[in-house]
């Protein structure tokens, strides 16, 4: 759809504020400094506050502490870096008197206090910081039924994340044009961190936001702040701490398609001298999806995670317990577990291919989904038969694929036996503050991670009704491939990448503040371990849909239930034969490789007050990765030097029809090291009180690794990385009622790392990572708020961003003599040349606006909110033919809390107007196959919470 006529609004209002601000600046900071009690603040902005401040992101939100009482609560909390203690006040010796107890502080003013972040590693207003942060509380989240990380993403400007077909297996985060290429590498752009643990895989990402206080999108290169591969910025997840005031709270949610929530949390002091504090959180929830399956057995119950109902469902279950001790002011120490299990359905999703799907023998001639860069290639294993068809899907992609191909049925189908995906995580920190005297300290965090994450990969069958074709008479194909006679039709999936991964990680950091002193200084060791390992599945299951009895039947089996194909199988060959007897769904393991990473790094960081209003800052990170490869299985399940051959007792052997399967594991262990310096400088002007312009410049690296192909020169690929300059301004105005924040920045980026199909392909393969070249980003953003009065507010979000590939880059893929694409130099460049052309999976324009209103009714504190979010498209592949349409989703919520603060109600509705639109969506190359992943529909709920 259009959204011209709602953007022209946004950008009126944008450009209304900021000439308001520009007329108002003088005169506001004029009366801040000489007139303030002349000033009538009420008059113009109403009866808040002068010291509140509305979040960047709009809503009123709280600070970072959950009680009031910061005194005698545990302070030792980290976000990594990769993991790293964060003070929440500096210990010194000096602080042997505790100051007196503040109360504590009622939900009306949490709601409107100023927002503190740990985003440098110590506690700091949003408005002083240096960076370019985007924090979100948890007042905020519930209040607007925030269940997941594309509700972080959708409310940050130059931050998207998209789960993709399997729920999140494949989600990938992009932070100001740095998308990450390769849809399930092992290594992110942005880094996540759960309370300092580092968040690896892509299915370790969105947690569910359960018993979180806080989460902070920090934008812009990390690597000398937080560690490894912070290459674009960062995440961090900062779950509820223990306090020292007794409490918690119990809350019940429900909303529309079976949604439950069930939360409670218990804190508080463990022993009468007020050492010893605990916290203990649960949260539980279900949901069966907001977008309706097609299929026409789409209640058929298979044994275990099934896609019975609709699509884009969930069960969630998150456990936090917090133990902090505290003998004196000098001392800290604090142990904490995490444990999230989910369960994710598929996402409502549709998969359309071309010509390469045939040459592989998957689909046939006439099935051709695409549209466009006509090809003709040769058939695998026949080189004298060919094949002519698209290669590449051009134009906005279609809301179902059976917009634009014959199917079975309209509509969006997938397979109820699918499982989209099962994850398991565990994380464990164990930290210590200790003050050897006013100005010197020690911090030390322990990080801990268990994953485990199962998947199916998402839909492989085109059309899941009619299945896709493998061969079961050989002599027929042999003759004539298109003859269907030759094949018998199943449905397919195609589990990538399944994980287990275990890691830790020790850090050890000494800090200098002393009071009489321009200079502040830390410096310290990190050292860390990860064991990791993936794998593929192939699933080749009996055809499910309402034709006969029997296909009816097998919609309520297990995705990994034996299938028939042998009995009907007259004469085959060893490849097809190998697929669906010994490879699917059991034990074996397709491209099962194992990994190990040491990570040791030495950092440090000098800031210096040159005046009162001039500070820079010097930080560095000097980073060795030791890393290695075990690559224990090829796609066809082999391992190194093994040799499988089949025949079949009821099949004579045809000539010239290989039985016989090798590995093509060319290299079974390999390692690399990898050593890089990654600095930051930043120099910041405190011009005005409430006014801030700062400069920095920063490197970011994303380390190499390793592939699994047959030509050893695609072995392996080298890190990616980028020079960040950005000019930035945090300023507020008339006390507060007005934010304006905004930074300019220029990314120059290396050695990028990008998906290309491998020389050598086959039926199981998939993509590689290869560097194809450069690339560079200029944009701009603004976060802005402003307070008028009776309690009505306002705030915008938006950003600019130019990120386009460097002259010289080549996306092999569309090479005319060698890519999977084959450009014909018409549609695309026959060489496969991208340069100018925009990133891949990132957005040019990108904004919010929302709407705030509160007020007491009877008692009662009124809150609401009423908000839209406008992403514009985004290209498929590095060529920029195909792309994901723009879409605007409106978004509103309200609540109510209490005189006393003891009860809380908040309802909410997402896409309000029920858009219909696909989300994202990922290209398999060597198969030309477009994975699409749709947007959540409608969406509504309600959450009622007891503070005790």
């Amino acid at each position: 759809m259009s959204n011209s006529w709602l953007t022209r609004p946004v950008f009126l209002l944008l450009t209304g504020l900021g000439v308001l601000t520009l007329a108002m600046w003088p005169t506001a900071n004029a009366q801040e400094s000489s007139e303030q009690e002349d000033f009538d603040f009420d008059d113009l902005f109403g009866d808040e506050s002068s010291s509140s401040r509305t979040s960047s992101s709009g809503n009123s939100s709280s600070n970072s502490t959950s009680d009031g009482n910061q005194q005698r609560r545990s302070s030792a909390q980290g976000e990594g870096g990769d993991v790293e203690a964060v003070p929440v006040q500096p210990v010194t010796a000096a602080s042997k008197q505790p100051p007196e107890k503040a109360p504590p502080k009622t939900k009306r003013e949490k709601l409107v206090e100023e927002i503190v972040v740990t985003s440098r590693k110590r506690e700091e207003s949003i408005q002083e910081i240096p960076l370019s942060v985007t924090p979100f509380t948890a007042a905020e989240m519930e209040q607007r039924g925030f269940t997941g990380l594309d509700d972080i993403a959708a409310a940050t400007p130059g931050f998207t994340f998209e789960p993709f077909a399997t729920g999140g297996a494949h989600g990938n985060a992009v932070i100001r044009g740095l998308a990450q290429q390769f849809t399930t590498s092992r290594i992110q752009n942005v880094s996540f961190f759960l309370d300092g643990v580092y968040l690896q895989r892509q299915s370790m990402l969105d947690l569910g936001l359960i018993d979180m206080e806080r989460v902070e999108v920090v934008k812009g290169p990390q690597n000398a702040l937080y560690g490894r591969n912070a290459f674009a910025g960062a995440v961090n997840y900062i779950t509820l701490r223990p306090g020292a005031t007794p409490g918690g709270y119990f809350s019940m949610g429900m909303g529309d398609n079976q949604r439950r929530e069930y939360r409670m949390s218990v804190n508080g002091p463990m022993d009468k001298s007020g050492t010893w504090f605990g916290k203990f959180s649960a949260g539980l929830t279900s949901y069966d999806g907001h977008t309706r399956n097609d299929h026409p057995l789409a209640n058929a119950d298979a044994p275990g995670p099934n896609q019975q109902g609709n699509l884009g469902g969930w069960d969630n279950e998150s456990y936090s317990a917090s133990l902090a001790f505290e003998p004196s002011n000098e001392l800290r120490m604090r142990a904490s577990y995490y444990r999230n299990d989910a369960v994710r359905e598929a996402s409502p999703s549709y998969s359309i291919s071309g010509v390469n799907a045939a040459r592989f023998g998957l689909r046939f001639d006439d099935q051709n989904d695409l549209n466009c860069n006509e090809t003709t290639v040769n058939a695998v294993g026949d080189p004298s038969k060919t094949h002519t068809g698209f290669s590449l899907w051009c134009g906005p992609l279609p809301n179902y694929a059976s917009d634009v191909a014959e199917r079975t049925k309209d509509g969006m189908i997938i397979d109820p036996r699918a499982i989209g995906t099962i994850a398991k995580t565990d994380a464990v920190t164990l930290s210590a503050q200790y003050a050897f005297t006013d100005a010197w300290s020690l911090n030390y965090l322990y990080g801990f991670a268990d994953h485990e994450s199962y998947t199916d990969g998402g839909a492989s069958d085109e059309d899941p009704l009619a299945g896709r074709g493998i061969v079961t008479n050989a002599a027929i194909t042999a003759v004539d491939t298109q003859n269907r006679n030759g094949y018998e039709f199943i449905n397919t999936s195609s589990s990538r990448p399944n994980t287990v991964l275990e890691s830790f990680s020790h850090e050890l950091r000494f800090d200098w503040t002393p009071d009489d002193s321009p200079l502040r200084a830390s410096a310290g060791l990190y050292h860390s371990v990860t064991n990791d390992q993936e794998w593929t599945a192939l699933f080749i299951m009996d055809l499910c849909n309402d034709d006969n009895e029997e296909n009816i039947a097998n919609c309520s089996r297990h995705i990994s239930a034996p299938n028939t194909l042998a009995e009907r199988t007259v004469i085959t060959a060893g490849i097809a034969y190998d697929q669906y007897t010994r490879q699917h769904g059991g034990d074996l393991r397709g491209e099962w490789t194992k990994f190990e990473d040491e990570i040791n790094a030495a950092f440090a960081s000098v800031s210096m007050a040159f005046s009162d209003t001039l500070e820079g800052t010097l930080e560095a990170r000097y980073t060795v990765e030791s890393k290695a490869v075990e690559r224990l299985t090829d796609s066809f399940m082999l391992a190194p030097g093994e040799t499988v051959t089949y025949n079949p007792p009821q099949d004579p052997v045809l000539p010239g029809v290989g039985n016989s399967i090798t590995s093509n594991i060319a290299v079974p262990f390999d390692s690399a090291k990898y050593r890089y310096f990654t600095p930051r400088g930043i120099l910041n002007w405190q011009w005005a009180d409430s006014n801030m312009i700062y400069l920095s410049a920063a490197k970011g690296v994303k380390s190499g690794g390793f592939n699994n192909a047959e030509q050893e020169d695609e072995l392996t690929y080298d890190e990616a990385e980028n020079w960040t300059y950005e000019l930035g301004t945090k300023n507020t105005f008339l006390y507060g009622s007005i934010t304006v924040n905004a930074a300019a920045f220029y990314v120059d980026w290396e050695g990028l790392q990008g998906g290309i199909p491998p020389a050598e392909g086959g039926l199981s393969t998939s993509d590689i990572i290869q560097n194809i070249g450069g690339a560079e980003s200029l944009g701009f953003e603004l976060e802005s708020s402003v307070r008028f009065r009776n309690g009505i507010s306002a705030d915008i979000g938006l950003t600019i961003n130019d990120a386009k590939y460097k002259e010289g880059t080549i996306y092999s893929a569309g090479d005319q003599e060698d890519g999977a694409i084959h450009c014909d130099g018409v549609t695309c460049p026959a060489d496969g040349a991208v340069g100018g052309n925009q990133l891949a999976r990132t957005s040019k324009e990108q904004w919010s606006a929302g709407l705030n209103y509160r007020r007491d009714l009877l008692g009662w504190l009124f809150n609401s909110r009423i908000d839209t979010n406008y992403q514009s498209r985004q290209y498929l592949t590095p060529l920029n033919k195909g792309w994901v349409p723009e879409r605007q989703i409106t978004n509103a919520s309200f609540g109510f809390i209490s005189p006393s603060d003891q009860w809380e109600l908040n309802f909410w509705g997402k896409n309000l107007t029920d858009e219909d639109y696909p989300g994202n969506a990922f290209v398999i190359g060597v198969f030309n196959q477009y994975m699409v992943g749709k947007g959540a529909r409608r969406t509504f709920g309600g959450t009622v919470k007891y503070n005790f």
